[in-house]
């Protein structure tokens, strides 16, 4: 899917959310993978967006900054159709790709349909309790311990695996794109992408792919991490070296690892991004919680779901107030370390959402034997 900045203005009563292809393979294999009920998913099978598809591309002089888009793991490459559309009415080009087995049920240019892969054999064993201590230790001591393991049991799991798949399709279409080297049907929309201004965006999984990405690409400006958690053993207690937009949900409130701690003060993402005797000082890695935004919030389901089970699925917040909280921060971000703003744009998104504040690694700070004062 692609998103991209149209000549004209919108017109019309716009396009369905899924095209109908689409739906027919995409929401059954939603349910399926989550648990929902059909009638669950209804509203994603008749909501439109104010986009034109196939509509002429605009054309600027110095190009428009493009914008690599991964979904989340088991979920469906249009999961984030009004943050990319927002972006594109912005002067993005947004390029969302699949990740067939690792996404919902995917049909091919050859017709042929891509099941999800939920089954992981033969993991090892040390990975998923190392895990759990990277979450939950009782101290940085065992967390540094258990680090060791886990990224010497990762490469032999399933999720290791996929890690590596990820960042291979990113880094494929990237480098496609810098050479120049697009599917033919893209090139009337890429002929006007500044290749050199490209960034890696994701959510869940495909987020925290975004950063690991982003880190190996010149070409890579920024990267956006819609609450991803990070696996990447090589970015644990190492800086990212990019700019770094990471948007977490509200784990005081709804957890999302087993037992990860409810505080405030630590997020199992404050051991990555940044070494941890400099956590919370690279200025350009951008921390925030958005309260009330279980996982799925920071998806378009935060505004197609209803009913008894909402919250439990998305979170209490409101589906218009998620969205677009989302959108006004990640463009202020973008904006700023892809078209060189001003970065106190970011502090005005965040102050313009009074679910949103900036999360400082204190927790860890601490037990670097750091303190505000000491700053």
């Amino acid at each position: 899917m692609v998103w991209y900045p149209a000549k004209g203005s919108a017109a019309g009563d716009g396009s369905a959310y899924l095209q109908a292809d689409i739906a027919a393979t995409t929401l059954p294999a939603l349910a399926r993978n989550f648990g929902y009920a059909t009638e669950d998913l209804a509203a994603a099978a008749t909501a439109r967006l104010s986009v034109r598809p196939r509509a002429p591309a605009a054309r600027r002089r110095h190009g428009f900054p493009v914008v690599i888009y991964s979904h989340g793991l088991f979920l469906y490459p249009e999961q984030n159709s009004v943050l990319a559309s927002q972006l594109a009415s912005h002067g993005y080009i947004v390029v969302s790709i699949a990740h067939p087995g690792d996404s919902t049920d995917v049909r091919l240019e050859d017709r042929r349909v891509i099941a999800t892969l939920l089954a992981s054999k033969d993991d090892d064993p040390r990975f998923a309790e190392a895990f759990k201590v990277l979450a939950g230790g009782a101290n940085l001591g065992v967390r540094r311990e258990a680090l060791k393991v886990y990224a010497d049991s990762l490469g032999s799991t399933r999720l290791g695996r996929s890690l590596a798949q990820w960042r291979d399709d990113t880094m494929f279409v990237a480098q496609a794109i810098t050479d120049r080297s697009e599917p033919k049907p893209l090139r009337s929309v890429l002929v006007s992408a500044d290749r050199d201004r490209l960034a890696f965006a994701g959510m869940s999984f495909g987020g925290a792919t975004s950063a690991t990405s982003c880190r190996l690409l010149k070409a890579c400006r920024a990267a956006v991490n819609l609450d991803g958690q990070n696996f990447d053993p090589t970015l644990f207690d190492r800086p990212v070296e990019r700019p770094l937009l990471l948007m977490l949900s509200d784990w005081t409130r709804y957890g999302l690892l087993a037992g990860q701690p409810r505080d405030a003060d630590f997020s199992s993402n404050d051991l990555a991004y940044e070494s941890w005797k400099d956590a919370g000082e690279d200025d350009m890695v951008v921390r925030v919680r958005l309260q009330g935004v279980r996982h799925f919030g920071f998806t378009d389901l935060a505004a197609l779901l209803d009913g008894p089970k909402r919250e439990e699925r998305v979170g209490e917040i409101g589906g218009e107030e998620a969205l677009s909280t989302i959108g006004d921060v990640v463009l202020a971000f973008l904006d700023t370390y892809m078209r060189d703003g001003d970065a106190a744009g970011i502090d005005r998104a965040i102050e313009r959402h009074p679910a949103l504040g900036r999360h400082v690694p204190e927790r860890l700070r601490g037990w670097m034997g750091k303190s505000d004062q000491a700053q």
